[in-house]
């Protein structure tokens, strides 16, 4: 995606027209009067990938709603600043459908969704080339299913909504969504059986596939959907309902497009390496062009009080020794992605935790001030800097593999995609300037290894690779070992406070619908099961 966005087709297209209208505004540009050239289109699409930039709550300082936070405050990975006592609710599983962070949420998915829906409307009518027509729909179809497939993990029976809607029809029930555990198999035994959300998702990807998009994306058109892209989120789906070999078919296609890992882990989060090999699916950003697709996390994610960054950081979140402990004794990944209290060092300045924390801060895209910022561009007023985000990283489909042929019984082959992830920690440099690591590449994991110890190996292999990048908490949900993993004594948010995770199978595998939405609904809308 061109990082030069056209934002004011964002708000045109938020400001849906009642049918009852029958005059136009007055210097207003409506939806009827605007979808009549190829550019128009382009910029149509264009605001539709808007909707990943405010993933992380980027623009305006809507630092609450938060894509990857969701996905690591879901599990035992990280603590939440004081002041962000949702976000404590919400792990502990005590979350209100009142709650604004949960009406946040689900608005940002609607929103989307109707950027995606009003595109896919119109862009059909307009008379222009052909084949650039066709890339314009499959991108449209895969940020649709993008924001689908979020519903679905995240709120289950969410309504399903494919079109832009008057005000008489804005009531809608919920979509279906069942999930059973398996009888006889004690992990990664949570299978989705039935999720319209999904269903339609799994459409609009299979649609994307079938328009003018390339294998993967290269030059001007990086960034943009391309069948990496789309393939990737699909297996997700794929993943959730336990369809194992149709994911493995859509993640050898993947690995055959030319993804690589970077030799260094430090390279993924610093900005050095936007649109890097091993990025299957990234979010751009820019900044200093006044037209808010600046990125926000470094200041959400930055120590806070440690003065490291522009805005100082704010340390939404705070890794936990739970965490730490996970790491390999000289896993470089480990100092790659966490400050330690008077350890660990960023341009020559020690780690003190100043706020009295955990002891530990968030290392991952903490990005410098000149002359240390290594080119990326750091606004000095808004906080905000260039660096782009990446969804889906090359190394998480080789982990999603190995996962794959576990479940097949292929446990040799399961062992040598973990492995090569594993690899690169022999390439990964020690960041810190003072005091200095003994990293190491680690051994590799051995391919005799039954399933359930293949699958743990697995497990760990995911949580310290994808550290802090939102996806833990949902990975828990999704194996069907959240309630057993969080409830276990040895976390240490239960160490602390016995008893402080209390997640319920059957309840807590989804948010609640947000209240407010059920009683505009009148009824028709009913709240998740539990809430």
């Amino acid at each position: 995606m061109n990082k030069t966005i056209c934002f004011f087709i964002l708000l045109l297209a938020l400001a849906s027209c009642s049918k009852k209208l029958d005059k136009a505004p007055y210097g207003v540009v409506s939806t009827d009067n605007f979808y009549k050239t190829a550019s128009d289109a382009e910029m149509a699409v264009t605001a539709a990938y808007k909707s990943f930039q405010t993933l992380d709550g980027q623009n305006g300082w809507n630092t609450r709603a938060g894509y990857t936070p969701m996905g690591d405050i879901t599990g035992p990975d990280v603590q939440a600043h004081p002041d962000l006592v949702v976000y404590y609710q919400i792990q502990q599983s005590i979350i209100s459908p009142s709650s604004d962070q949960i009406l946040m949420l689900y608005q940002r998915c609607y929103s989307a969704l109707l950027l995606a829906n009003v595109a896919i409307e119109k862009i059909p009518a307009i008379e222009m080339d052909e084949t650039l027509k066709s890339r314009f729909m499959g991108e449209l179809y895969f940020i649709r299913g993008f924001w689908l497939f979020r519903l679905g993990y995240m709120f289950g029976t969410a309504p399903l909504v494919t079109s832009q809607l008057d005000i008489g029809e804005l009531n809608i029930p919920n979509s279906v969504r069942q999930g059973d555990f398996e009888a006889g198999k004690a992990l990664n035994n949570y299978t989705i059986t039935k999720s319209e959300l999904f269903d339609q998702a799994e459409a609009d990807f299979k649609m994307a596939l079938e328009q003018q998009i390339g294998n993967r994306n290269t030059g001007d058109l990086m960034g943009r959907a391309d069948k990496g892209a789309v393939k990737a989120y699909l297996a997700q789906i794929y993943l959730y309902e336990h369809r194992w070999n149709e994911a493995k078919a859509l993640l050898e296609d993947i690995m055959s497009y030319g993804y690589g890992l970077i030799p260094d882990y430090n390279g993924l989060f610093d900005g050095t390496h936007d649109n890097s090999s091993e990025a299957v699916f990234e979010v751009q950003y820019t900044a200093l062009n006044q037209k808010g697709t600046d990125n926000f996390g470094t200041v959400l994610n930055a120590p806070n009080g440690e003065g490291y960054v522009a805005g100082g950081g704010w340390g939404w979140t705070r890794p936990t020794p739970d965490l730490e402990r996970e790491y390999e004794a000289g896993d470089p990944r480990l100092t790659a992605s966490i400050f330690r209290k008077n350890k660990d060092d960023f341009f020559g300045q020690l780690f003190l935790d100043k706020v009295n924390g955990t002891g530990l801060g968030i290392r991952k895209w903490c990005i410098a001030n000149a002359p240390n910022n290594n080119g990326v561009t750091v606004d000095q007023v808004s906080w905000n800097n260039s660096a782009n985000y990446t969804l889906v990283r090359y190394a998480e489909v080789l982990l999603w593999y190995a996962e794959v042929m576990n479940e097949l019984g292929d446990r040799a082959t399961a062992a040598a995609y973990v492995n090569m992830v594993r690899k690169r920690t022999g390439t990964t440099t020690d960041p810190n300037t003072i005091n200095s690591n003994d990293n190491k590449e680690l051994a590799p994991i051995s391919s005799t290894l039954d399933y359930e110890k293949m699958f743990w190996a697995i497990v760990h292999e995911r949580r310290v690779e994808l550290a802090f990048e939102g996806k833990f908490g949902w990975d828990l949900r999704r194996w069907g070992i959240a309630q057993s993993y969080l409830s276990n004594a040895a976390r240490w948010q239960n160490e602390v406070t016995p008893g402080y995770f209390k997640y319920k199978n059957g309840k807590d595998e989804i948010l609640p619908l947000p209240q407010i939405e059920i009683d505009r609904a009148g009824g028709t809308l009913k709240q998740n099961s539990g809430y």
